[in-house]
């Protein structure tokens, strides 16, 4: 199989995917076995060709293999909702077209009930007015300035190369030589747009414009159209394809699910809450600044709402648009504002499988207008400063300095607890069915009046949801509006908080359960339960003693009735720990689910006792693997290959490395697939030499590397956070349980007084307890919580380290009692050899404070993973003097390319010879009979010399002459310049100019003049000047 994909990738190749099953072959037997033996690989240029093909499966009727159907299908086209597209931004003329047509547009007058003419109108429909005023004018000048984008650039590329075809015969006149410039900036610019609209399309967040990866985005957006594009449904055991009956089906379904109220049984809440104490802060009137923050902190490159405003639009017309929207939000703070059929949004149904044909296996995503989103973030930001007081620390999702891989690592040491201990227990993990969509407003609201919100802030929230409606969105065909009478509408910067103070109910209803099962039901650890809640992902360890697990079904049965929040047990299930199988039943029939075994999939992790087997460490290979099709490669520069490796390679294992100490042969394996794809090695592209070591490769920019991550140390430092943990947040879940567990007594927890038994995590965590160690120091308060022997108090290392203290006496003294204390507590040849400590301990006043430990990597004193990682990777490592050419303004291309050049590793003769790769010696560029080195390619290379020359009368860049080796001699041509940023941009373009006029000499044939370079250079360098940031 591993053959198999290498082949697809070497040939870039598209594995289209089947839209109605998931294997092409059966082997016919009474238990088949199934497999995907079948295939259609395209090519990324067929498929932008044909983007609207579909793959499908035919019934089988006599071969044991399925026949398959490519179908170039017309899915429906219709009217392409409006939307601000992200290159108009960039235009000067744009800002100037908004700003006047915010200005002449005019709102008649509303008359107010007292009869008087009011010239404001309603805010809202007039914020509305003017956006439709600006989508006319916008039309209309896109229709005129942007016209077919792609064909214009594709007639100025001709006409440029007219130009250049004629230049190689005779010299271009003044008028060519300076048409050939404009069209050559226009050609840029419209390079620009192409590329921004198709990355805008793409929505590819880790590689940004402006480095010629147009295919990539052009073939990024076509697949992801196809996978998002809904040609089937299954409806009642009938199949639908026409368009129109799908988005009537998906239209109904939603109608149903989001526009029917629940029946809920009432609830006071007050029994599990006291009211909170709420500052001013959520129901103050709104200020300009938090309104801008918030307009601020709405992420760019996200789809747009049915009022087509992209987030970008407000944040660049923020002083155009400004007086509108503080009017908005007066008439919101008033009480008097009304959204008519504003609060509208869309819903894009993102499938929740590979193989979705069902109503239910699509996800609901809205995309709000803009003035209901910003509502909801201003609210959202008020509200988010109170969450971490407001929830329990059982739940883990969207509360500021909680983390989901805690809940993991929770449940982990739970269970390899309950293993060790033999206790008897269940661990139940729940589904909700359509948790978001099915929460009760009239619920919801009644837990916020219980704990004590503002009125007003609860009527804010009330006007939100009975305004709220939506419509399907369904291959850019709408289908009919419908309003809301229930459900949070994901998407909506509100609705995770809300959603978890809904939850939290769930939490308090255990907690009251807990205190009326009579006594000694109870364990250490279940009292009688531990909940785990990351959102509505929700899952329960309980003892089995007395009526514990019939208590525990009657609170979820009556928070399911009164919240609305259904629990689906056919798809819930149980883990026994040390029961015998008539207990299992018995729990089966109460919760009315069955029973499953470890391992398990939680929150996207093998939940298991012992360590992950091999199977699970590669499924995290593959899916890897799975994101560099070799189309990929292909169409990406080597500069968006390093990025890609960085930003999307590097980040997919760091969930994983968060809670396992990846094996040796698991980093191997996924830096095979970084290096390879990086390099282009098994591709079709003359580039697959490894220019650079891989350890070097892993370094900082600063050091001589290209930053990508080093997984051994990317994975010792995010461990090192549960480290951390025990100390910043002692009341978390993890810390209270590693306490119980692995603490030698109560309170303080140094890494040298563990516990060394424990789980497998824990025994990774006690290999790194050295380093954690040497890298912090305790701040002295009270010194009532740092231990004179463990704790790093006085000098870099621990008393404990000191000759003949390994074996110290009283280890759990604290510094404030020792300093009280001294000759009581130590004998006389002990206290000689701790007389630097005593002395130490009479110079510090010990205050009130508490004690604090200091993470001594940062300058605040506080843990991160990048100052860690930062401190474990420079460790010993010099610093690059050439690191300011990554600033230099010009694409990442030139800059990657300046990068080998300074490191002597461009494929050179010289450098080929060296890697046992015969070529004929001789400079492509001068002809010498020399075997061709860097060093004389670009700094005594006759045309070479001559190209600067000219250069130097054009734009007076200084001479650029040898000076020793590669690097000092580009080190000290770049110094001359001083620091112009015009000159380093043209030195830097034609650096990187001339090593493309030799691979064209060498590959292509093709040869150009000194003059033609050196024009070439100025021009691009003006451009690039420009355009690049």
């Amino acid at each position: 199989m591993d053959r198999f994909n290498s082949f697809i990738r070497n040939l870039q190749l598209i594995d289209l995917p089947i839209d109605n099953r998931t294997y092409t072959w059966s082997s016919k037997q009474l238990t088949p076995t199934f497999s995907r033996l079948d295939r259609v690989l395209l090519s990324p240029d067929w498929l932008n060709a044909y983007p609207k093909v579909t793959l499908s499966v035919l019934p089988v009727m006599v071969s044991d293999h399925c026949p398959l159907l490519l179908h170039a299908r017309n899915l429906p086209t219709s009217k392409t909702p409006f939307r601000i597209e992200r290159f108009w931004l960039k235009c000067k003329e744009f800002s100037k077209i908004v700003a006047n047509t915010w200005q002449q547009h005019t709102v008649l007058p509303l008359h107010n009930s007292d009869g008087l003419g009011s010239t404001s109108g309603d805010q809202l429909i007039s914020f509305a007015s003017k956006i439709n005023s600006l989508h006319s004018v916008l039309r209309e000048w896109h229709r005129n300035r942007f016209n077919s984008p792609s064909l214009c650039l594709a007639n100025a590329k001709k006409f440029i190369l007219c130009f250049d075809l004629v230049e190689e015969r005779r010299p271009l006149t003044l008028l060519e030589f300076k048409l050939r410039i404009m069209l050559r900036e226009k050609a840029f610019q419209l390079a620009i747009i192409v590329e921004d609209r198709w990355h805008q399309r793409a929505r590819t967040n880790w590689l940004q414009s402006g480095d010629k990866n147009t295919s990539y985005f052009h073939a990024v957006a076509t697949n992801k159209h196809k996978r998002k594009a809904i040609s089937e449904l299954q409806v009642d055991g009938n199949r639908l394809t026409d368009p129109n009956q799908i988005l009537h089906a998906f239209t109904d379904y939603y109608k149903n699910l989001l526009g029917s109220s629940t029946d809920v049984i009432p609830f006071n809440c007050n029994a599990l809450y006291s009211p909170f104490n709420f500052s001013s802060d959520l129901d103050a009137a709104f200020t300009e600044q938090e309104i801008k923050c918030a307009v601020m902190g709405l992420a760019n490159n996200k789809a747009s709402g049915p009022d087509g405003l992209p987030n970008e639009f407000a944040k660049m017309q923020w002083d155009v648009i400004k007086p509108d929207l503080m009017a908005v939000f007066q008439k919101l703070f008033d009480g008097s504002l009304t959204f008519n059929d504003q609060n509208l949004a869309h819903i894009v149904l993102i499938p929740k499988e590979e193989l979705a044909l069902e109503l239910h296996q699509f996800r609901p995503i809205s995309i709000l207008n803009y003035v209901p989103k910003l509502i909801s973030k201003v609210l959202a930001n008020r509200l988010a400063h109170h969450i971490p007081d407001l929830i329990s620390l059982s739940q883990t999702g969207f509360v500021k300095g909680r983390l989901i891989s805690e809940n993991f690592i929770t449940a982990r040491e739970m269970i390899a607890h309950l293993h060790r201990s033999r206790e008897k227990a269940v661990m139940i993990k729940l589904d909700f069915y359509k948790a978001f969509d099915s929460v009760s407003w009239v619920f919801l609201l009644g837990v916020l009046r219980s704990r004590g919100f503002p009125d007003k802030f609860i009527a804010w929230l009330s006007l939100l949801f009975s305004s709220s409606s939506s419509t399907i969105l369904l291959n850019g065909q709408k289908g009919t509006p419908f309003f809301h009478k229930k459900g949070l509408r994901q998407g909506d910067p509100l609705s995770p908080f809300l959603f978890l103070l809904a939850a939290d109910v769930l939490a308090k209803m255990l907690q009251a359960v807990s205190l009326s099962i009579p006594h000694g039901i109870s364990s250490k650890f279940l009292n009688p339960y531990y909940l785990l809640q990351y959102a509505d992902d929700t899952m329960i360890f309980s003892t089995i003693k007395g009526c514990a697990v019939r208590s525990l079904q009657l609170a979820l049965h009556l928070f399911s009735r009164v919240s609305g929040l259904r629990i689906n047990f056919s798809k819930s299930a149980f883990v026994p720990f040390n029961l015998q199988q008539s207990s299992i039943s018995t729990i089966e029939r109460i919760f009315s689910c069955g029973s499953t075994s470890l391992p398990l999939q939680y929150l996207g992790l093998p939940l298991t006792i012992n360590k992950p087997d091999r199977l699970a460490y590669q499924r995290l290979i593959d899916k890897l693997d799975s994101k560099l099709a070799g189309w990929k490669s292909g169409l990406i520069s080597r500069a968006g290959r390093v990025v890609f490796a960085s930003s999307v390679l590097s980040t997919i294992p760091i969930y994983f490395m968060s809670v396992f100490a990846l094996p040796a042969w698991v980093v191997r394996a996924i830096d095979k697939i970084r290096r390879d794809f990086i390099w282009g090695r098994g591709t079709s592209q003359r580039s697959g030499l490894h220019l650079i070591n891989w350890n070097k490769v892993c370094l900082p920019k600063t050091c001589g590397g290209l930053g990508i991550s080093d997984l051994k140390i990317q994975n010792t430092a995010l461990l090192l956070r549960w480290l951390w943990r025990l100390y910043d947040s002692p009341n978390s879940q993890w810390s209270v349980l590693a306490n119980r567990l692995y603490s030698k007594r109560n309170g303080s927890m140094p890494p040298l007084a563990w516990n060394l038994e424990g789980s497998f995590f824990w025994k990774d965590l006690l290999k790194l307890r050295y380093f954690f160690q040497i890298s912090t120091r305790t701040i002295l308060g009270n010194g009532k919580a740092t231990l004179f022997w463990y704790d790093n108090w006085a000098t870099n290392k621990p008393v404990y380290f000191l000759p003949k203290t390994r074996r110290p006496l009283k280890p759990h003294l604290t510094v404030a009692a020792v300093k009280h204390n001294w000759h009581a507590l130590f004998p006389s040849p002990l206290c000689e050899l701790l007389t630097a400590h005593k002395s130490l301990l009479d110079e510090i006043i010990l205050g009130i404070a508490q004690d604090r430990l200091f993470w001594k990597w940062t300058s605040h004193g506080h843990f991160s993973v990048a100052s860690t990682y930062k401190a474990l990777i420079t460790a010993g490592k010099t610093f690059f003097p050439c690191c300011s050419l990554w600033n230099y303004k010009v694409p990442p291309t030139i800059r990657l390319f300046l990068f080998f050049l300074v490191l002597d590793r461009l494929s050179t003769q010289e450098q080929l010879h060296r890697r046992n790769i015969t070529v004929p010696p001789g400079c492509p560029l001068c002809a010498s009979p020399i075997l061709e080195t860097a060093l004389h390619l670009f700094f005594d290379c006759p045309f070479s010399a001559r190209v600067y020359f000219l250069l130097g009368l054009s734009c007076s860049l200084p001479p650029v002459t040898p000076s020793g080796s590669v690097r000092d001699s580009v080190q000290m041509s770049f110094d001359k310049l001083k620091g112009n940023q015009f000159l380093t941009t043209v030195l830097a373009t034609s650096l990187h100019t001339l090593w493309l006029e030799r691979n064209n000499r060498i590959f292509r044939g093709i040869h150009r003049s000194e003059e033609a370079i050196a024009d070439w250079i100025l021009t691009e360098g003006s451009i690039f000047l420009k355009h690049c940031t």
